[in-house]
């Protein structure tokens, strides 16, 4: 099944969850992936990562020793990824971002230094929100960068309470339209 395929039917049976009708462009890939220290990045995580656009060219870029764990609540996404993007330095996780936390003390992981996002966080309740920005400040090494995109500001307010530098981009070449967050303490 190609990927978009997937994605719109994911979609439409899940609006909430899946949170995008098709993959990310180039573009927006790119933006997403220009913003990480690959150099010093050992533990790099992406939330919702939906069919690996932005997994298979953190793969390409990652250090060799680097982890990449993947936080996926679609079963069919977290196969997808296993079987499209295998590499060993790929773990994907079939739970949601409010289980950061726990999932890493079981591998191992105290704290990461790049966290990567294609939630859809317009979606979810204040409180949801809440819950994922301070598992995700939470997880952060003191240098650690949080970067994700959405396709309205609504977010931007809240960013601030957690993050003390937050800069935003316009990614106008991607279907919708989108922001880019990148988030450091």
């Amino acid at each position: 099944m190609k990927d978009s395929l997937l994605m719109l039917i994911s979609f439409f049976k899940k609006p909430k969850e899946t949170g995008a009708i098709t993959i990310s462009s180039k573009y927006l890939t790119n933006e997403i992936i220009r913003n990480i220290d690959f150099k010093n990045s050992r533990n790099i995580i992406e939330l919702g990562p939906g069919l690996g656009t932005f997994t298979k060219a953190i793969l390409k870029k990652a250090n060799p020793d680097a982890k990449v764990v993947c936080f996926e609540i679609n079963n069919k996404f977290c196969n997808y990824i296993n079987k499209n993007c295998a590499d060993e330095k790929l773990i994907v996780i079939n739970a949601g971002a409010g289980n950061i936390r726990k999932k890493l003390n079981k591998l191992s992981i105290k704290k990461v230094d790049c966290i990567v996002s294609g939630l859809p966080f317009r979606n979810f309740s204040k409180a949801k929100k809440e819950k994922i920005l301070a598992e995700v400040k939470n997880t952060l090494n003191g240098n650690g960068r949080f970067i994700f995109f959405q396709y309205t500001k609504d977010i931007s307010t809240m960013l601030g309470f957690y993050f003390s530098n937050v800069k935003k981009s316009f990614v106008p070449l991607n279907i919708p339209p989108c922001f880019v967050y990148k988030c450091e303490n």
